[in-house]
């Protein structure tokens, strides 16, 4: 909530890149951000040292600092946001970032309502979802480098962490599977899972398996949001607006767009929502069903990753059993 201290920075901020703070008011705040609004700017102030949290690829701290992806700087966000402008994605730019007092974002404030808490969510997710799916289409478009969440290439921009599917790919087996060399915390964590008695060696054989078959994937590296829920968007006259590309990352694209959508809807074409996602994605019949296939097994690493990132909370047990129960459904139709 607003307190004194953080309204005041977000005014100084605002002061010094020479926008008008009337109305300066308190918007809410997530993981990473606390944000205040005045007219059609807003402010992002970092809750913490933005981008030096080493992280899973959820976006959740790894115990012992695994290193897989990294939480996107503001840096970062400010660059692929403009590029997703660019190609016409429906989203807010950056327009000044610092670190004075703390890190934050100048950014254009995205007005509408919340799609999760308007009134008529019910009657109108479909349609949302759709004029989502069409928004991530032209995110899609925009070419990345590498795979995995940004990092600085060097000469101004970013690009994937790892510089190839492959190697990002064996990266998640050694942390989350213990494939191969493996530290003794990692392979603490994965003895944990295993001892929940839902998911077993079998299962664990079985998605290694299937990681494999997924490395040979012919992929681009693509602008890929990630975080595609209705909490992140805002809804108006005019339609859609896609929000917090803070877990956005050098992706493969669709298969990877779909995480998200499956952890609140059935990974099916008989969901209304899926279907219209993916129609209006501008996928046949055919290649809606291969994307689905391809994104289980997307979810599956998803979730191990959350698990993996939750074994040291005894508060998420059962978040990490409820994700056990994902993999194993997927792990014993395979």
């Amino acid at each position: 909530m607003c307190d004194q201290r953080t309204y005041a920075q977000a005014r100084d901020v605002l002061e010094r890149h020479g926008y008008p703070t009337t109305g300066l008011c308190y918007i809410g705040a997530g993981e990473q951000s606390e944000c205040y609004g005045a007219g059609d700017v807003a402010v992002l102030l970092g809750r913490a040292d933005v981008g030096e949290q080493v992280t899973d690829l959820t976006g959740h701290t790894i115990p012992g600092g695994a290193d897989v992806v990294s939480c996107n700087n503001y840096a970062a966000l400010q660059w692929l946001t403009d590029r997703a402008a660019a190609a016409g994605v429906r989203t807010p730019r950056i327009l000044a970032i610092g670190t004075d007092p703390r890190p934050y974002a100048v950014i254009e404030q995205a007005h509408g309502t919340p799609a999760a808490a308007h009134p008529h969510v019910s009657e109108n997710a479909t349609e949302w979802f759709g004029q989502l799916g069409a928004e991530i289409r032209k995110t899609n478009l925009v070419e990345t480098t590498g795979f995995g969440m940004f990092v600085p290439d060097g000469a101004g921009g970013f690009r994937g962490r790892f510089a190839t599917w492959t190697e990002f790919l064996d990266r998640w087996l050694s942390v989350h599977l213990c494939v191969g060399e493996c530290r003794p915390e990692d392979e603490k964590a994965l003895n944990f899972l295993l001892a929940q008695g839902i998911v077993t060696e079998r299962d664990v054989a079985v998605v290694e398996s299937k990681v494999r078959e997924a490395q040979e994937w012919p992929v681009r590296s693509v602008l890929t949001h990630y975080d595609n829920r209705l909490a992140n968007l805002v809804v108006d006259a005019d339609g859609i607006t896609v929000l917090d590309w803070g877990l956005s990352l050098a992706g493969i694209g669709i298969q990877q767009e779909l995480i998200k959508i499956f952890e609140s809807e059935p990974a099916s074409m008989e969901s209304p929502r899926v279907a219209a996602f993916l129609r209006a994605y501008g996928l046949s019949e055919r290649e809606c069903l291969a994307a689905i296939e391809d994104a289980k097994l997307m979810l599956v690493l998803d979730g191990l990753a959350m698990s993996y990132g939750w074994v040291s909370d005894p508060d998420r047990l059962g978040g990490v059993r409820a994700w056990l129960s994902t993999v194993k459904k997927f792990a014993s139709a395979w």
